[in-house]
């Protein structure tokens, strides 16, 4: 028994000097907050109404839907995590985290995350400048470790922009097919920005840089790797990161929240323990990191029991639940009344806009209701061939712009597009569910215009207007519709005649 003791504390004794020496390995952090439970500078925020922000507030919000503001009557709860205790979000608000940029163009981030609840592009971390700005009109950097809705889905994907790398540049753990980790699990998810630029051969005179996505210590994803050798996939320039995130432009505020955005669903869950190195870890240092941390640990989805049993508010006569809008199709359908085609997943017919012309389409617009993001309803395809969605299937196919109902969009066209709409974006899927869309394209020769007037099925006397002007086209103009997790129901398809008369009237 002794024996067996004695070589039971050695081994206990040798693993912990390992972890100690692997500890050690590691550089001073730049920033390090453990959410143990004392006053570490982060603070609660929450989503605002944008249009009652003041006037100055709001000129920085030109590309958000929400504003961030301060959470009132917040106290933060904190149970068991990986390292020591981690904080708990319980869904109606995240933190600013109260860190400021490295200033380098290599750094690490990392952190421990348990999802109880996540949402498609919700925000987990998002650090970066200028984050709520309309990046046709400011340099735009930022980060956002989120879930995207693609097929398959992946979780985490690191999503960023910034105006150098001319797109939306994401990494997700490709090694594994498809992934969803640390949800209702313990993940640590680092990333490091090693910061060789990437000169794309395929986009020419966009700019991305070197980084690598690092799951519970192991190395996931290596763009740099892939940029020089197709180790994961024949090369895309976009699979990697945008530049100088943690390089702000002088004067401009750097902005680094958990769990909440300008844009999307605020995450509900725990965070422990995040790191901001001002260099590139090593993998071995990740991998030390990891080893800090206890990832078996089985935490409650819904927080700490006993603070959150103490705080229960007394029992209140449940609500009565809104009735769901049924999907009814009088005309064409695109897409699956079950509302769950994904983006790209069906498109309308193709049809041709005479140059000096306008043409349209009456259609009803379903999306998933109280489960719907702002982007799961209709999306406009400007195109220069009257068949195919892609390269693939219609040759010198190519896409002017692609316009989204929640004021988002792509294309070389979209780049000089003027963007205005009226739309109440505090209920702004609400509103959209079961609407009559009329949607009008003109062609200007050169240029294109699309129109959208949106009548409410829950309040049909009010017409939101939403406009696209001045998209650069070039040549032949067609559009059609394509959906994203929802179904549209074309009822009639409006000659440039049909629209003159009703524009008459």
């Amino acid at each position: 028994m002794r024996k067996w003791l004695a070589l039971a504390l050695c081994t206990l004794l040798a693993l912990s000097l390992c972890c100690l020496a692997a500890a050690e390995d590691l550089p001073e952090p730049f920033a390090h907050i453990t959410f143990d439970g004392e006053d570490e500078g982060y603070t609660a925020i929450t989503n605002g109404d944008k249009e009652a922000a003041d006037e100055a507030t709001l000129a920085l919000l030109d590309g958000a839907n929400k504003s961030i503001v301060p959470a009132e009557g917040v106290t933060f709860r904190y149970g068991e995590g990986p390292v020591g205790k981690a904080l708990f979000l319980d869904g109606t608000y995240g933190i600013d985290l109260g860190i400021e940029p490295t200033n380098t163009d290599a750094w690490t981030v990392s952190f421990w995350l348990n999802a109880s609840r996540l949402s498609d592009y919700g925000p987990t971390l998002q650090i970066g400048y200028n984050i709520g700005r309309n990046d046709q009109v400011a340099n735009v950097t930022w980060m956002n470790v989120t879930q995207t809705n693609w097929t398959p889905k992946y979780f985490p994907t690191v999503w960023s922009r910034n105006v150098a790398s001319g797109s939306w540049p994401w990494m997700a753990p490709f090694a594994d097919g498809g992934a969803m980790i640390g949800k209702r699990e313990w993940a640590l998810f680092t990333i490091v920005c090693s910061g060789e630029e990437q000169n794309s051969p395929v986009a020419e005179g966009t700019k991305t840089v070197g980084a690598k996505l690092y799951v519970n210590g192991e190395l996931r994803y290596d763009s740099q790797d892939n940029y020089e050798n197709g180790t994961y996939f024949a090369y895309t320039w976009d699979a990697t990161l945008a530049p100088n995130i943690m390089k702000p432009d002088e004067g401009v505020p750097f902005e680094a929240y958990f769990g909440v955005n300008y844009w999307d669903t605020i995450f509900k869950g725990y965070v422990d323990d995040l790191y901001v190195f001002d260099t590139a870890l090593t993998g071995e240092q990740v991998a030390a990191l990891y080893a800090l941390g206890n990832a078996a640990l089985t935490s409650d989805p819904n927080g700490p029991a006993e603070e959150a049993a103490a705080e229960a508010p007394a029992a209140e006569e449940p609500a009565p639940a809104a009735a769901p809008v049924e999907v009814v199709i009088n005309g064409t359908a695109v897409g699956a009344t079950t509302l769950d085609t994904p983006f790209w997943g069906a498109h309308s017919d193709i049809w041709e806009v005479p140059e000096g012309q306008t043409v349209g389409v009456l259609f009803t617009n379903y999306n998933p209701g109280e489960e719907a993001s702002n982007w799961n309803n209709f999306n406009v395809v400007l195109q220069n061939t009257p068949t195919g969605h892609s390269a693939n299937d219609a040759e010198g196919y190519a896409e002017y712009a692609v316009v989204r109902s929640d004021n988002y969009g792509w294309g070389t066209g979209y780049e000089t597009a003027v963007l205005e709409n009226d739309y109440d974006w505090d209920n702004f899927c609400a509103n959209l569910n079961g609407a009559t869309v009329l949607v009008l394209v003109t062609n200007n020769g050169g240029t294109a215009d699309v129109a959208a007037f949106v009548t409410p099925a829950n309040n049909p006397d009010k017409v939101f207007q939403q406009t696209y002007t001045g998209i650069t086209t070039g040549g032949p103009l067609y559009y059609c519709l394509v959906v994203d997790n929802c179904c549209l129901d074309i009822v009639k398809v409006l000659s440039a005649e049909e629209v003159a008369s009703l524009i008459a009237e």
